[in-house]
């Protein structure tokens, strides 16, 4: 019997969507296989005690309470996970967003050791901000939107001239280390460029300002490590939003999830290495859902990288990975727990 502790909600604008990864991969998870614990951790960090999996459909009875403090709730978590093994124990850390993709979960499991499925600290950190893998994939000659960054300090209007002359209107406004489009605008002119800079700001301290694409976001699972790699089919959201935001992504009844996206098969296999070498050259291990512009003139722009994407029922990555393999959840998520053994090992 393997050993696995679900890690799910986290102080992310992204907490409420990992719930719901978190309530579908506990069901996914054969009984027979796996003897399975979620913990929540609340908007503070602090992390409940490890309960067993609810019958329910609602997320957020996955929601407990915890009367310790941060650094008491984990220390009551290690109490719990010193009496289990690492070589048949594993974490799946089922958040997403500031604390579940940007390191800092992954960190802290390596100084534990104990194994967990999914990218480890460097990559994880590198994809949540999204200049720094703008700067790798720069280096590396991959294709990508033309983009300025700036810090608040540095947020004035000259930077604002410079985005106008440097890049063109229209563009798009985002928090540098964020997910889910949370903070994200498409802005016209220099009036809603400023308003757009303020309201990232409120998700971080870096502004990331781009090119706008004209073309068609696409999104592909990748999954494995090095030259060993697996990629999806593209899938897309077809919406009428200005582009592809919270709302349209999760709450739209409008937007239509295309899977797999159609385009020349000639093109779909441009589009899968092409996510290849951008998941290798951001150091991606395990799975990642690679986002990517497709223009109207057959090219390929990188968007962004997905280090731990979401797990719902409706979430591109898991219905990719099961397209992919033609295989149930069930077996996506057991070869990811394999991988994550494999690797700690």
């Amino acid at each position: 019997m393997i050993n696995v502790f679900l890690l799910c909600g986290g102080p992310s604008s992204e907490h409420d969507i990992s719930l719901r990864s978190a309530l579908n991969i506990s069901k996914s998870l054969n009984k027979n296989k796996y003897d399975t614990k979620l913990v929540y951790i609340n908007k503070e960090g602090c992390f409940s005690k490890p309960f067993n999996i609810i019958e329910t459909k609602d997320e957020f009875d996955l929601v407990k309470d915890t009367n310790k403090n941060v650094a008491g709730s984990i220390a009551e978590f290690l109490q719990v996970l010193k009496n289990y093994s690492p070589e048949n124990t594993i974490i799946i850390p089922a958040i997403h967003g500031t604390y579940g993709e940007d390191g800092t979960i992954q960190g802290f499991l390596d100084c534990i050791r104990f194994p967990y499925i999914g990218n480890g600290l460097l990559s994880s950190a590198l994809c949540m901000d999204k200049v720094t893998t703008n700067d790798i994939f720069e280096k590396n000659n991959l294709s990508q939107a033309k983009y300025l960054y700036t810090y608040k300090e540095g947020f004035d209007d000259e930077f604002m001239q410079r985005c106008i002359d440097e890049i063109d209107l229209p563009l798009i406004v985002k928090p540098s280390a964020n997910g889910s489009s949370v903070g994200v605008s498409k802005v016209e002119n220099k009036d809603e460029l400023k308003e757009a800079i303020a309201e990232a700001l409120k998700y971080d301290q870096k502004v990331l300002v781009e090119e706008l694409i004209d073309g068609q976001e696409i999104e592909i699972a990748v999954i494995g490590q090095g030259n060993n790699l697996d990629a999806s089919a593209p899938a897309a959201y077809i919406t009428n939003h200005k582009f592809l935001d919270y709302d349209a992504k999760y709450f739209d009844s409008k937007t239509i999830a295309q899977i797999p996206y159609e385009m020349e098969e000639s093109y779909k296999n441009k589009a899968k290495e092409f996510a290849k070498e951008c998941y290798r050259a951001a150091g991606c291990e395990g799975f990642a859902r690679v986002d990517i512009f497709y223009s109207k003139d057959h090219e390929f722009f990188i968007n962004e990288i997905n280090t731990f994407p979401g797990f719902t029922p409706t979430s591109f990555f898991a219905r990719l990975a099961m397209d992919m393999y033609d295989e149930s959840f069930d077996y996506v998520i057991d070869k990811l727990i394999e991988d994550g053994f494999r690797r700690f090992k």
